[in-house]
This record gives structure tokens, sequence and C-alpha cells, in this order.
């Protein structure tokens, strides 16, 4: 049960009191009621704890607030923020949009209380390891910081380690979200809107991953695979004696973010040019490669001479089925062809419950949006844009975008903007509308059709193999008089039990109907029992008003 789960670890409990001092001194107050957290166990743990009110006014936004509250409980929930800025289905755009702004910069650990990772890890002494490393990190995150450092070989390097025990702070706290999560569904009805558990459960994961950067080397292998042939491209080199699973070498890049365009000149580089590299390179990672930069914003992407971009912190990576990039370029192209009925049938693809509310009002809020809006945010070249507002009419119709598309959508709108701000005149329509245009015709030529054949070829001689066993075996049975059938029927319990209630009525109403007629024999006749007619019509009376009263009363329960 949750509160002995709590209650067995004291260090939760004192976590979980912290936790929401936070909420409250950042206006969260209400939040906290309407998830039931003043209520039951939650509730004896948070006495004398004040819930005051939100700020009044043209203050700080709910976006904002909640960004401080995040940054303020730890690296956690700095994480938590990042992957909630990627489901804007889910929290809306604004909010979105102001925890897209966590800023994953804390103050660094001593250097000493990092060596016995970095020794540990490596199984080597650090004298033995590099020849050179500067003790004050050149970058300090919650998870980890990064050193510059020079190996026996005279190569520089960048050196990512993890702080000390953060691990373990990390599972104690998703151990604590899962037990809120836990309560929160139990105790609010609205929780199946926005499924705090399946959130917990997503977040666990991508955290996880990011902890583990064995992941991390995987994906900079793949990514400079896919890119090992373009000269514009560059993935840093991986050393892997010196990567483990808390520790990552990587080649050091001489770059500067490629946002600072006071260094475009030194470098030799035009904004422009480099706006096109980074958006095709990110649509050449999404439709070609299925496996995508996640979170490609300024500080990830490094400008290098004569036009070349190098690709940083390669851990938080997105994967993507071919049938996934299929459902995705299908919606771009029912918008760039206003065809309503494939733009319908490619959000529900994207969606991770198929079912909307109303199937006829979403097809006709989708046709407008095609007719009025889409031409307006195409011409203006932000396709991205108006995916982010497919995905707000998907939301207004209760579907859920599932998660892999809703980080897809994050890395493009991230590569969008960086874009922008390079060329505020750039066309992403343009950019992104022949990948989608290549993924369709890919899909008629003779090789791919060859390829469906033969995987549907090999389903049907299967199912020739199976089924005249199967059929013998039914045959089989069905001589041996053992042949069964298992119907299930929803509420059949609902319809016996309405019978049953039927019935004892009828039978009220048949003795009802006897005491009257009985009664009235009686009181007519001249003996000396004409009497007990009265005590046969006032029982009859009362029996009729008990039944009027359950059948009024108890309607169709």
């Amino acid at each position: 049960m949750p509160h002995t789960k709590l209650g067995r670890q004291s260090v939760n409990a004192v976590r979980f009191v912290e936790i929401v001092q936070v909420l409250v001194r950042h206006g969260f107050a209400d939040m906290v009621r309407r998830a039931h957290l003043d209520q039951g166990w939650p509730g004896r743990l948070l006495q004398g704890i004040r819930m005051v009110p939100p700020p009044q006014g043209a203050g700080e936004t709910f976006g904002s607030r909640l960004r401080k509250a995040l940054t303020e409980l730890g690296p956690t929930f700095i994480k938590l923020g990042q992957v909630l800025s990627t489901r804007p289905d889910l929290i809306g755009h604004t909010v979105a949009e102001e925890l897209s702004g966590l800023l994953d910069e804390v103050t660094p650990v001593d250097f000493e209380l990092m060596r016995p990772t970095i020794e540990g890890d490596l199984g080597r002494p650090l004298s033995e390891l590099f020849s050179h490393i500067e003790t004050a990190p050149v970058a300090s995150a919650s998870l980890s910081q990064v050193y510059r450092a020079a190996l026996p070989t005279g190569e520089v390097v960048a050196v990512k380690a993890q702080r000390p025990d953060i691990g373990t702070l990390i599972e104690s706290d998703i151990s604590l979200m899962e037990t809120l999560a836990e309560w929160i569904t139990q105790h609010n009805e609205d929780a199946r809107f926005f499924n705090p558990k399946g959130i917990v459960e997503e977040f666990a994961r991508s955290i996880r991953r990011e902890l583990d950067f064995n992941i991390e080397a995987m994906a900079v292998r793949r990514f400079a695979d896919n890119f090992s042939g373009d000269p514009q491209i560059v993935i840093p080199k991986l050393f892997p004696a010196y990567t483990a699973r808390r520790i990552i070498t990587l080649e050091w890049i001489d770059g500067v973010p490629i946002n600072d365009l006071a260094a475009y000149s030194q470098k030799g580089c035009e904004p422009s040019v480099i706006a096109q590299v980074g958006c095709r390179a990110l649509c050449d990672m999404v439709f070609r490669h299925r496996f995508f930069h996640a979170d490609p914003h300024p500080g990830n992407i490094f400008l290098l001479e004569d036009n070349r971009l190098a690709f940083l912190d390669l851990g938080m990576a997105g994967h993507l089925e071919k049938s996934d990039i299929l459902a995705f370029s299908d919606i771009l192209l029912a918008v760039f062809h206003e065809d309503t009925a494939q733009c319908l049938n490619a959000v529900l693809e994207l969606s991770a419950n198929y079912e909307p509310g109303n199937h006829t009002r979403l097809a006709h809020e989708i046709s407008e949006y095609i007719a009025f809006e889409a031409p307006l945010i195409l011409a203006g070249g932000q396709v991205v844009r108006g995916m982010e507002l497919m995905v707000q009419i998907m939301r207004r119709h209760g579907l859920e975008l599932a998660p892999r598309f809703a980080l897809l959508l994050k890395a493009l709108v991230t590569i969008e903007k960086v874009g922008h701000t390079l060329d505020p005149a750039m066309d992403m329509t343009a950019i992104i509308r022949p990948y989608a245009e290549d993924l369709f015709l890919e899909r008629y030529t003779p090789a791919q059709l060859l390829k469906n054949i033969n995987t549907h070829l090999g389903g049907y001689v299967r199912l020739s193999r199976q089924a005249p066993s199967d059929v013998a075996h039914l045959l089989r049975q069905l001589r041996a008089g053992k042949l069964r059938f298992h119907i299930h029927h929803e509420h059949l319990e609902t319809l016996a039990s309405t019978i049953e209630r039927s019935s004892k009525r009828s039978s009220v109403a048949m003795i009802i109907a006897s005491l009257i007629i009985g009664s009235s024999l009686l009181f007519l006749s001249e003996t000396p029992f004409a009497r007990l007619g009265i005590i046969g019509y006032f029982s009859a009376g009362l029996l009729g008003l008990l039944l009027i009263i359950s059948i009024l009363w108890g309607g169709n329960r």
C-alpha cells in the first residue's frame, strides 16, 4: 500500500514535505488541494503547512512559477520539467514553452569529489588516464560535469562525469513520484485526462537512459555512422577506452553556440546558410535515419568554420519506427494537399488513444483548419507551428499525442526557432516538404512493393501451414463432443438483477391484487369475518405504497 511504502521510507516523507513546501511557496496550494494531497496520509504529513493562495494581479505566469519551483526542487524535477516541455498536448503550448527554458546549470561539485567516480569507473588513477585534466569544469549540469583534458597520445578531449550519488537521489525521487502518482490516480477523477502514472513512467525511462553513458556512447556511434558522408555535419569522436556507465569521453570541439551571431564573420560562416544546414540535418535524422537529436537547442549545436555544424550532448535521442515516420509525413502531405480525410486518418495514427470524443466534430474542425489557418501558416514558412496547432485540435477532442511524436515535435519546434533566429526569412515548408514527398513516393518503388509482398506472403504461408492442423483439431473436438464456446457479454449481471427486481415487484403486485379481491369478498359477505376485509384493504394499501416508493426511488437501478 502507498502509505506503508512511504512509512518505511522516512527520507521520502521528508522529501515529500519539502516538495509541497516549495510548491506552496510558489503559489501552487490549489494544485495540492485538487490532487487531494491535503487528505489521508499526505494530509497528515502536511499538518502545519499554511496553504497560501497564488499571487494575484499582473504577476508571474503559471508557467514561470512552475519553472522556478522545479528549478528549486533540484535535478530530478529539472529533468521532469524538460520532459513535460515536450508534451504541449498535456500541459498546453504556453506552459510547455516556458518549461523549455529550464536551465540545467547548477553550482559545480569540487573536483576531488568527482575524482573517485572517474578513477573508479575507468579503473586507473588520473595520472595514468590523462596527461592533463583541468579541475575547473567547463560545464556543470544537474546530472554531470564536463572537464577538458588531454590523453597521453596528445588528443584533447571532453570528459563528462556524473555527480556523486546522483543516481541514488533520482531513484529516491522517482519512487516518491510513483507513490504520489498512484495516490492522485486513486483519489482524483480528473487524473485519467493527464495520466500521472504514465507521465512518471515515461520520465523514469527517459532519465534512467540518460544516467547510463553507455547508451549515450551507442547514440554517438549511430549519429557518426549516419553522417559519415556529410562534410557539413560533425559528430564528436568517441573514445571507448575512456567511456563507462558514469563516464563518457569525446573529442573536444572548438566552436561556439550556433546563436552567437558575432562569431559568424570570424568563422567565415553565413547565418542563412547555417539555418538551412541545421534544419536539413534534423530532417535527415527524422525522415531518413529515424534517429534524431531530441534537444537541438543552441547550446547543443556548435558553429565551426566553413559553414559546418557540430551536434553535442547526444544522449537525449529519439527513435521512430518506419510506420511512425510514414504517419507523420502523411499528416504533412495532407495539410499541403488540403486532404481532410487523409489528415484525419494520420492524426489518429499520431495519437496514443485512437477514439476521439466525437469523430464528426473532429473531422469538421480539421477541415476548417486546413481551409483557413493552414494556408496562412504554410505561406509564412512555419510548418512546425502548423503541426503544433494540429496537436491542440487533438487535445480538444480527447486525443493524447504518443510520447515518441511529442519528442519529435519538440525537436522540430526547437530547430525551426533556431533557424528563424539566424534567418527570419527561412521557409521551413520548402525544407521539409521534399522529405515527406520522397517518403510517399518510396512506398511505390518496385523494391518497396516487392518487400511488402514478401512480408504479406510470409504471413499467408504461415497461415497455410497452421490452418490444416487447426481445422483438424476443431473437427476432433467436435466429434468428441468437447467443443466449447466461451461467450462474454458485458453488463449481463445488470440484466439479471433487473429481471430479479421486476419479478419481485410483480409478485408483490399479485399479492396486493389478491388481498384486494379477497378483502372485497369478505367485506360483502354476511359472516363474522367480514371485518377482516378492512384489515386486508389496509395491508394492500400499505404494500402498494411501498411498491410505488420502491419504483420511484429505485428508478432503473
